[in-house]
């Protein structure tokens, strides 16, 4: 079981930062390790989606959204499994976003659990100060493309 804890205060409302963290489609931009999101169903306040990590590891979430207090993401199928909440409360004029995750790693990837571990954490610190800057300065982070190998670009141009 990896368990991680990370928070960030923001200069913001409540209201701003759930703005930007209520806008599930875009959790590729923050969340580094997610190449793209399907939406398979939403039923009110629950979304069910495939997620892609890298590019062929993909997992299944149940996403609760609770307007203004967080959201609780069940990790349902895949290389992960497990609970990650997000969480916003507020401290005097400010805003404090922490995310808390536990996760089972399964499959040969488990032997690197550790690893796995602090890259995790240092995931869920850059989502928070992407965020961050995203609600403080109002702007969005440049869309990264993929980069291909020089064998790919040899292939590709016949």
């Amino acid at each position: 079981m990896v368990e991680i804890n990370a928070k960030i205060q923001i200069n913001a409302s409540r209201e701003k930062v759930w703005k930007i963290i209520s806008e599930i489609d875009n959790d590729p931009s923050y969340w580094k390790a997610i190449t793209h999101i399907r939406n398979i169903s939403k039923e009110q306040n629950v979304i069910i989606r495939d997620v892609f990590l890298g590019k062929d590891n993909k997992c299944q979430q149940r996403v609760t959204l609770f307007p203004k207090e967080g959201i609780h993401i069940k990790w349902l199928k895949g290389p992960i499994t497990g609970i990650k909440d997000i969480l916003l409360y507020t401290s005097g004029s400010t805003t404090i976003l922490e995310t808390q995750m536990s996760y089972t790693i399964l499959g040969v990837t488990s032997i690197f659990s550790k690893s796995i571990s602090q890259k995790l954490q240092n995931e869920a610190e850059l989502a928070l100060q992407l965020i961050k800057e995203e609600v403080e300065e109002g702007h969005q982070s440049p869309q990264l493309e993929e980069r291909k190998l020089w064998a790919d670009l040899v292939n590709s141009k016949k």
